[in-house]
């Protein structure tokens, strides 16, 4: 009978344990990340401001330029015509 109580005592407690815990400590069930995964080397027109992105998968090294209409892109900063475009945007602000 002595027995059976310490069993029944340290089995409540064990699951008390494992189970309270879990209740109290919830994870997020989605974290979305927005960023350039894949850069494009097309030249863009119309380019109002840029930023630059550091390589953190899964995001990749690209360079954002954001246009006139407030569309952004993707730019491989490698691309010849980068360069000049953001001297350009430094010069005029």
């Amino acid at each position: 009978m002595r027995y059976t109580l310490v069993i029944a005592i340290v089995g409540a407690l064990l699951v008390a344990a494992i189970a309270l815990p879990r209740r109290q400590f919830r994870r997020p069930t989605k974290v979305s990340t927005l960023c350039c995964t894949r850069v494009n080397n097309a030249v863009i027109r119309n380019i109002t401001s840029a930023r630059a992105q550091s390589a953190l998968h899964p995001c990749v090294e690209a360079i954002v330029f954001t246009t006139n209409d407030g569309k952004q892109f993707c730019t491989n900063p490698k691309a010849p015509w980068v360069p000049d475009v953001l001297r350009a945007l430094i010069m005029t602000n």
